[in-house]
């Protein structure tokens, strides 16, 4: 049985569906009822706001690949009532099952002000939401509301479930307070898009990916009855110049002409002339093969050798073709959900019956995305038990010398998140991996990452402390760990500290993010624990600009210089964060302007895109931006200028959505510094744009 050549090729058989195995469980149901009585506030709008709660509600009802469609028609409805505690709810609901933990806390929260017992589960949604985002300990406090205020009948039906939960966020609570040096790239537009990626096969040269997609391909694409996605699909995308071109779809031949059918890559020979995929229909799926012939793909043929009446969900065989991994949902010799098995090759050369794996590898949850590292000595793949912090988590268990695998070992944090990290690729440089992740700063659903190994850390020395006080803004999405492209490794400098509230000194639970001023991107990021504790890794030593988010505090923008900085040394600086009050003001320190010109340069976008989230995180917040310019020059002069840079920043903030009603602007010339006006350093720090809340 000679299928594969596995010195040249991994196998990775997938369906997609698993991966969202648990979401499933809470988020295939019924929208909540909102009565129409109740909603209705007035006449003037009523018939097309109850349109949009129709609406939302028949793509809620269609499953979790339209949760985005159901969204934004029930904002829509949100607009003229945004007090009614089932639509916050259900707005709340597919936040927290597409792409913004965040603004799902503030809509279910807002349910549950509105009326506690909007919907058994509140509390459980809320447990979700908080264990996403990171914030273990108000998950853990959410769910164990949840399952002790449950009726009891219902409590055998969720306690399991939240059980796991429960131990996922303390296993996070470990995790994350010890992070792994990784950079974690997005391989970006090239490769991922809005719909889900996942599956990445990487040619032998690195310049070639191919992978499985979710995406719609035309006007007669299909959609599953499982979860309302497009079938899976095959695209393809070159390296060049260091970058992901946009990705094609393969072949019509291997893909059919439209995706009316999952079709999954698996496999690549090195040479390309191979390529080895799945198909779904009958026996629940079967695994072809592809030759490229004269110049042309021919159609799939069946490995009728290795196909079955079963389902093997993953696969990965060894450099020998000794031993060959995959997943099955059998339960005859399970564990428990879906397991790893092995199959090995006996003297005559013949396959062997498959053999579980073992409950050393195994769990009563499932286990996904099975591969080999270099050597055969390493199995990696991904579990929704051992030590997981939310999902699947990626761990791996290295061969001893008398054949037995060791304890799994999660990869840590950042790697594994809150959500699913699956079909993990390592390198055979073991410096790299590729792999899928669901996480809040990807382009939408799963996306394919890149993972470069930084090595060992130094030995750091105490460095100055520098107390700074600050405010943060609301928290917005993009929580995890999503630093620069390349970092050398005796380059990173350590930076922490503590964020406290500045009036009583408590710690804050917050992110911080250093962002590269020269490329417009966060260089490094950090979210702060229980105790106001935070520690980032610096890419370079150079000056950098601070912005860090808090739930019900100020935004803050400032700038940290570290260019005198060394590589060994701890550099400690701690925050001082304002709360939301009217009359706080916050200089937007990051933001520039042409000489003597009210044009805003690019470098101020992401500072000004940060006031947008604040904004949008804040819908009953008002603003003043203010400009100010220091004493040279005559003040006719300098107040049209600080009031046409103010309303520069006002522009930009109504171009990005912001209400016009909600802003306001003023020059003030150099009738408020900050600093005296007779140095060169005085008048710098008096050339600034602030906003004051005027109301919230």
């Amino acid at each position: 049985m000679k299928i594969f050549n596995p010195k040249y090729y991994r196998i990775l058989f997938i369906v997609i569906s698993l991966l969202f195995s648990t979401t499933l469980i809470f988020s295939q149901v019924n929208p909540l009822k909102i009565k129409k009585k109740e909603f209705k506030k007035q006449e003037y709008g009523f018939k097309d706001a109850w349109a949009a709660v129709k609406e939302g509600n028949y793509h809620y009802t269609l499953g979790l690949g339209s949760y985005r469609e159901a969204r934004e028609s029930y904002l829509k409805a949100y607009g003229y009532n945004s007090d009614n505690a089932e639509l916050n709810y259900m707005i709340g609901r597919c936040y927290l099952f597409t792409d913004n933990k965040f603004e799902s806390i503030k809509y279910i929260e807002k349910a549950y002000n509105i009326n506690p017992a909007v919907n058994f589960d509140i509390h459980l949604m809320l447990g979700m939401a908080y264990h996403q985002i990171l914030e273990f300990d108000k998950a853990i406090e959410e769910y164990n509301y949840f399952i002790n205020e449950i009726h009891p009948k219902r409590r055998p039906i969720y306690q399991s479930q939240v059980d796991l939960y429960i131990q996922q966020c303390k296993n996070g609570k470990l995790l994350a307070a010890n992070p792994k040096r990784v950079v974690i790239n997005n391989l970006g537009k090239g490769i991922n898009s809005v719909f889900d990626e996942y599956g990445p096969i990487i040619a032998s040269d690195g310049n070639m990916m191919y992978f499985t997609t979710r995406r719609k391909y035309s006007k007669k694409s299909d959609k599953s009855v499982i979860d309302n996605k497009y079938f899976e699909d095959i695209y393809y995308s070159e390296l060049i110049k260091g970058s992901w071109i946009r990705a094609r779809r393969l072949d019509d031949k291997i893909t059919g002409k439209t995706n009316q059918t999952n079709v999954a890559v698996i496999g690549v020979s090195p040479d390309q002339k191979k390529i080895y995929i799945y198909k779904g229909g009958s026996n629940s799926g079967d695994l072809f093969v592809c030759e490229y012939k004269k110049d042309k793909w021919t159609k799939p043929k069946s490995l009728s050798k290795f196909n079955s009446k079963h389902r093997e969900v993953s696969m990965c065989i060894s450099s020998d073709e000794s031993a060959l991994y995959f997943i099955s949902s059998t339960t005859k010799y399970g564990y428990g959900g879906n397991d790893i098995y092995i199959v090995r090759k006996n003297e005559k050369g013949k396959w062997n019956k498959p053999e579980n794996a073992g409950n050393v590898i195994n769990t009563f949850y499932d286990e996904l995305g099975v591969s080999l590292g270099p050597g055969d000595s390493v199995l990696y793949f991904s579990s929704r038990g051992h030590n997981s912090m939310g999902g699947y988590d990626v761990f791996k268990s290295t061969l001893s010398k008398v054949g037995l695998w060791s304890k799994p070992e999660n990869l840590g944090y950042p790697i594994n998140t809150p959500n699913d990290d699956v079909f993990y690729i390592e390198h055979p440089d073991g410096k790299t991996a590729f792999y899928s992740s669901n996480r809040e700063s990807g382009l939408g659903g799963m996306d394919i990452y890149k993972i470069i190994f930084l090595g060992s850390e130094k030995d750091m020395l105490a460095g100055d402390v520098d107390d700074l006080i600050a405010g943060a803004k609301v928290p917005y999405d993009n929580i995890y760990f999503v630093p620069t492209k390349k970092l050398a490794v005796d380059t990173t400098i350590l930076m922490r500290g503590f964020i406290n509230d500045s009036e009583n000194q408590k710690p804050v639970v917050a992110k911080i993010e250093l962002i590269d001023r020269e490329k417009s991107q966060v260089a490094a990021l950090g979210i702060s624990d229980e105790t106001g504790n935070y520690s980032i890794k610096v890419p370079e030593a150079k000056p950098y600009g601070v912005e860090i988010v808090a739930k019900g505090y100020l935004l803050y923008l400032d700038m940290v210089d570290l260019t005198y900085k060394t590589f060994d040394e701890v550099v400690i600086k701690n925050f001082l964060l304002d709360r939301i009050e009217v009359g706080a003001k916050v200089i937007l320190k990051n933001i520039y302007f042409e000489t003597g010109k009210s044009n805003l340069k690019p470098e101020s976008y992401t500072s000004l895109d940060n006031v947008v989230k604040l904004l949008e995180n804040n819908e009953t917040i008002r603003l003043e931006i203010s400009g100010h310019t220091d004493n040279v020059g005559g003040l006719k002069t300098n107040t049209k200028l600080s009031n046409d840079r103010a309303r520069a920043v006002v522009n930009y903030l109504v171009n990005k959505g912001i209400p016009e009603s909600r802003l306001e602007y003023k020059g003030y010339a150099y009738s408020q510094p900050i600093a005296p006006n007779n140095t060169a350093e005085g008048r710098a720090q008096n050339r600034r744009v602030e906003f004051k809340v005027l109301s919230k």
